[in-house]
């Protein structure tokens, strides 16, 4: 079995090294294994295409370097799948950072498994000084199956985090590519994970938090505008998502349904620390779903047919 430890980044000259040293530091620990990593330049202007080929050209773990330039997280994601070897891929962002037994971890849950499993890991704040968001600290294991009603009981989003995802190749060619609409770059600007694991859940398929699979998210967003501008984005992902899936099932769109109750209740309150109202949420995602019914009508106009999904 060969696992493909996958990075994309842009732009990302000053952080990605960290992060691809924390990665070879964890697949070290797991010694022997068979393993890669694969990192893609999306498009960078600044040097970190010479500094990513320069780190796999001196890595003792075999690393390629890629070079995406259409804009997209997910245009680098496909990319790096396409090329990759493994048959276990595990997702890292760029400004995140492995737990020495990350890898050890991953393989041990991955083990056990006796059915294909998209699985993510706790993400802890890589610096304390960070607005404690993009995480999940909850020492919890949870599951959801569509067969379970699970997502009428518990939400997936802000549970499972795109920065520490795992799964299996067989399952990737089950669900096919990411959707090449959606994450930082493209159409919607996010909601990359939240599609996929969507798409997961539709399919049949579990997905799992477990919190021993630990990254160290050093995200560097420290006020409260930087705050509101990630949740705004965050938001209007999720609202695409939710017209992407519409009607498929009705729990779903329970949060945004929990939202809106408590909102007609008179509690607009969703994080006061940055002054980010229910209703800024519910905004949002409106304006995500509108943005994703309108491109979608357009280029049926247009007799385009629909990118990748």
């Amino acid at each position: 079995m060969k696992l493909s430890v996958i990075v994309v980044t842009k732009n990302g000259a000053q952080r990605v090294v960290p992060c691809l040293d924390s990665i070879a530091a964890a697949l070290n620990r797991a010694a022997p294994l068979d393993a890669e990593i694969l990192v893609v330049d999306n498009g960078s202007t600044d040097d970190t295409g010479i500094v990513i080929r320069k780190w796999a050209k001196a890595s003792a773990i075999p690393a390629v370097a890629m070079l995406e330039p259409r804009p997209g997280k997910s245009r680098g994601l496909n990319l790096a799948v396409r090329v990759s070897k493994g048959d276990l891929f595990a997702f890292i962002d760029d400004d995140c950072r492995l737990h020495p037994e990350y890898v050890n971890d991953l393989l041990r849950h991955d083990a056990a498994d006796t059915e294909l499993v998209l699985r993510g890991g706790r993400v802890e704040l890589g610096d304390l000084t960070d607005l404690p968001y993009t995480i999940n600290t909850s020492p919890t294991p949870k599951r959801w199956h569509i067969s379970l009603n699970s997502t009428r009981h518990e939400y997936i989003s802000g549970e499972l985090n795109g920065c520490n995802m795992a799964m299996r190749r067989a399952l990737v060619e089950r669900l096919g590519p990411f959707d090449e609409n959606f994450g930082p770059g493209s159409r919607m600007g996010s909601g990359d994970d939240a599609e996929y694991f969507f798409r997961a859940y539709a399919a049949r398929v579990t997905l799992e938090y477990v919190p021993d699979m630990v990254v160290f998210h050093h995200h560097g967003r420290k006020t409260a505008e930087e705050g509101r501008a990630l949740l705004r984005r965050y938001s209007i992902g999720w609202g695409a998502v939710h017209a992407k899936y519409l009607f498929q099932h009705y729990s779903f769109y329970r949060e945004a349904y929990d939202d809106l109750r408590a909102l007609i209740a008179g509690n607009n309150t969703c994080l006061a620390d940055i002054g980010f109202s229910r209703m800024d949420k519910l905004m949002c995602e409106a304006r995500g779903a509108l943005r994703y019914f309108a491109w979608v009508l357009r280029d049926r106009a247009s007799g385009r047919p629909r990118r990748r999904s």
